[in-house]
C-alpha cells in the first residue's frame, strides 16, 4: 500500500477531521501534494496543528479504486503473489513478490545418497541417471501466518553434502569436481532464494553445506546471507577453486569488482562481526582489493 493511500485510507475511516499529529511527515507531504492537485482534500490551520478534512468522500473513493481496482480480503487466499499485486496495485511487483515455494535442482552420483523425511525417501542419483537431475520442491516452515505439515513432523534431510553452484555452466558440466565428492551438487541462479535460507535455518538439513559462488560481490553477499541463515547444527564450507589466488590475478576481472566492490566490503564486514571471516577468506578480501578484480567461477577449468 502506498504511501499517499495508507493516509487517503486513514482520512476516509475517521468521521471527524485529522490533525498533523495523526500522520507522519512522510504522510504530510503527500497529502498536500494530493490537495494541491485534486482539492478533494482541504488543509486548514487551527492554532499551530494543521487540520486535514475530505472535500469529497465519493471522489476520494473514486480515485482510490482507480489505484487499487480489487480490495485484498476480496481475493482467493491461495492466489500468486503478483497476481495479488496487479488486482490490488496494477503492478505485479509492488507488495510482496516472492514465491511461497522453491525448487531445489540437484545431481548425485553416489546411490548411498539420500534425502528423507517421515514419510518418504528420494535417490537422488538413480533421478540423475535417469533424467540427468533430481528435484525437490521446498517451502518455508510459515507462510502468511499459517503452519506447513513440516513444523510437526521432520522435513526433508540429505545423508550427505550439500555443495551449492552459482553458475549453470558447472552445473551442466560436472567434470571439475573431485573425484572423492559423494554428496550433492545444487544449483542457484545469481541470488540464493528467501525461501530456501530460511528452510535451511528451520532444522539440520544436513551435516555440511558448501557455497561456491563467484568471488564478487554477489557472492560474498550470498555466502553471509547464508551463514546468518543457516541451521546451527549444519556446517558451513565455501568452495576454493585450486590455485584461486593466482587465477585471481590472471584472469580476475576489473569492472566485475568495480560493479560489486560496495558490496563485497559489506559482506567482508558482516562476516567479520558474525566471526565468520576465517584465514582464507580474510585474504581473498585482500587479494582482491589489491588487485582490484574479482574471479568467476568458470576459471575453475583453465
Amino acid at each position: 500500500m502506498s504511501i499517499l493511500t495508507d493516509s487517503l485510507k486513514r482520512l476516509l475511516a475517521s468521521e471527524q477531521p485529522l490533525t498533523a499529529s495523526a500522520f507522519t511527515l512522510n504522510q504530510r507531504t503527500h497529502l498536500e501534494q494530493f490537495a494541491r492537485e485534486t482539492r478533494l482534500i482541504e488543509l486548514n490551520k487551527q492554532g499551530r496543528s494543521t487540520v486535514y478534512r475530505v472535500n469529497n468522500r465519493q471522489s476520494v473513493i473514486k480515485y482510490l479504486r482507480q489505484l487499487h481496482p480489487l480490495d485484498d480480503v476480496s481475493l482467493p487466499a491461495d492466489i500468486p503473489s503478483r497476481s495479488r499485486n496487479i488486482g490490488t496495485d496494477r503492478n505485479s511487483k509492488n507488495g510482496q513478490t516472492g514465491h511461497d515455494c522453491w525448487y531445489l535442482l540437484m545431481k548425485a552420483w553416489d546411490s548411498e545418497v539420500v534425502w528423507e523425511n517421515d514419510n518418504d525417501a528420494m535417490h537422488p542419483a538413480e533421478l540423475t541417471e535417469r533424467f540427468g537431475v533430481a528435484a525437490l520442491k521446498i517451502s518455508a516452515g510459515l507462510s502468511s501466518g499459517h503452519a506447513y505439515p513440516e513444523l510437526s513432523r521432520r522435513g526433508w534431510q540429505c545423508n550427505r553434502p550439500l555443495l551449492f553452484v552459482e553458475n549453470q555452466a558447472l552445473f551442466n558440466q560436472c567434470d571439475w569436481l573431485p573425484q572423492d565428492f559423494k554428496g550433492c551438487l545444487a544449483y542457484y541462479a545469481g541470488q540464493l532464494s528467501e525461501v530456501l535460507l530460511q528452510w535451511l535455518s528451520e532444522q539440520k538439513r544436513t551435516n555440511e553445506v558448501i557455497l561456491f559462488p563467484d568471488y564478487d560481490g554477489i557472492g560474498l553477499t550470498n555466502y553471509a546471507r547464508l551463514a546468518n541463515s543457516l541451521h546451527a547444527d549444519s556446517k558451513l564450507q565455501f568452495y576454493w577453486l585450486p590455485d584461486w589466488e593466482n587465477k585471481l590475478v590472471k584472469f580476475g576481472n576489473p569492472e566485475i569488482w568495480l560493479k560489486t566492490r560496495i558490496q563485497f566490503e559489506n559482506a567482508i564486514e558482516k562476516l567479520s562481526a558474525m566471526k565468520a571471516l576465517d584465514d582464507e577468506l580474510f585474504k581473498l578480501g585482500h587479494l582482491s582489493q589489491l588487485h582490484g578484480k574479482a574471479l568467476e567461477q568458470e576459471s575453475i577449468w583453465l
